[in-house]
């Protein structure tokens, strides 16, 4: 799980604040990310679990089912959820409470996707999560299948994706498409570069 922990960390920085126009909804609560709009209040959360400690996980995965509670059809919400719960897996030193929590990670993320397969964010957390969980999981085809559909979207200007979701798109994409040896990888990996130069996606492809 180390390797999805990295992962956890690099998607803390591809969700800019900037990168919605969408007003935030109304929630209650002393949550100064509140008043936020979604992609940002959501990065928030999910920067939260990333201390590894099991109950500011939990705290955070309250926020996320409430969310969908009041809105079911939110699926940034429920991708981001699969995501702490994947997290939450890592922090649980119980066998079965692993693989319990994994699973519903996947199947919420598989879930949001299914849902929402033009929402590009959506799809991006589910495609670099399924690169960076361990390899038996049998998570790598779908990482494939995900970034086939995201690639494009992310060397088009025309979309709301900000340039770093762009440039983390092709970056995970260069690093599938390498370790199964297709032949595009050397293409999306320039195109990254490309994009942002002098950022952190910039300078691992240089």
């Amino acid at each position: 799980m180390k390797s999805f922990t990295s992962f956890c960390c690099l998607l803390a920085l591809i969700i800019a604040p900037a990168c919605s126009k969408e007003e935030p909804t109304s929630q209650t609560g002393d949550d100064p990310s509140i008043s936020e709009p979604k992609p940002q209040r959501y990065k928030q959360w999910h920067d939260i679990c990333l201390s590894g400690k099991s109950k500011q996980i939990d705290a955070q995965i309250a926020k996320f089912e409430a969310q969908l509670k009041q809105d079911p059809k939110d699926y940034l919400a429920q991708v981001y959820l699969g995501s702490a719960c994947a997290l939450r897996s890592k922090a649980s030193f119980w066998g079965p409470s692993k693989l319990r929590f994994l699973k519903r990670g996947q199947q919420l993320m598989d879930q949001a996707v299914e849902k929402a397969p033009n929402d590009h964010r959506v799809r991006m957390v589910r495609a670099i999560g399924s690169y960076k969980v361990p390899k038996k999981f049998n998570r790598r085809p779908l990482a494939i299948k995900d970034f086939n559909v995201l690639v494009p979207a992310a060397n088009n200007r025309k979309n709301d994706l900000a340039i770093n979701e762009r440039q983390a798109i092709l970056y995970y994409a260069y690093l599938t498409y390498k370790e199964a040896d297709r032949e595009e990888a050397a293409k999306v990996k320039a195109a990254c570069h490309k994009l942002a130069p002098d950022s952190e996606y910039g300078k691992l492809t240089r």
